[in-house]
């Protein structure tokens, strides 16, 4: 009778045990249940906050506008812009540590147009090569989309880029067009 006696209740503590651990489980999975999205609608939400453009035609009226800047003594020479924008590109594989200048570029930007550019300072210190037609672009990249680029993605593979947009124009620097990728979406 002694034995039951320990056995009921030990066996009620691991009964109560298992059944906290289960609360546990349930209430770490719910958030995760509750807030999920499926696939389609993770994409729509990305498409809808980064429109698309022909990053060929933009990147040239860039270009003209900043010829144009230089060559009129009335315009300061001086401006900053950001945006988010999305576009089709091929990933060519190629990765190198962030120029400093670039990064001292971006800071600027992203303090004049978006807030502290601290957020920028653990989020990316690499950039790959993105091939754009027939030209090439080195892109800042977020450490962990970059992570996923070398995991998922192949050499040569087109891929729909979501990225910040940067642009600095400066009699220093000349015209910087920056795109941080922030996601990507193999085609």
């Amino acid at each position: 009778m002694h034995t039951n006696f320990i056995a009921g209740p030990l066996a009620t503590i691991l009964n109560l045990i298992t059944m906290k651990n289960l609360i546990y489980l349930l209430l770490f999975f719910y958030p995760f249940c509750a807030y999920g999205q499926s696939d389609k609608d993770y994409w729509e939400k990305w498409d809808s906050n980064y429109p698309v453009i022909d990053i060929l035609k933009m990147l040239d009226s860039e270009k003209h506008y900043a010829d144009s800047v230089e060559k009129n003594p009335k315009i300061t020479p001086y401006y900053v812009r950001s945006d988010r924008y999305r576009f089709d590109a091929e990933y060519i594989g190629k990765v190198r540590v962030i120029d400093k200048s670039i990064k001292s570029t971006m800071r600027i930007v992203y303090k004049l147009t978006i807030g502290n550019p601290k957020v920028l300072d653990d989020l990316i210190d690499s950039e790959v090569l993105i091939k754009l037609g027939k030209d090439t672009l080195w892109m800042p990249v977020q450490k962990n989309i970059l992570r996923s680029l070398k995991d998922e993605i192949n050499n040569g593979d087109t891929l729909t880029l979501y990225c910040l947009y940067l642009n600095e124009h400066s009699t220093e620097n000349g015209l910087r067009n920056i795109f941080i990728i922030s996601e990507f979406n193999k085609k």
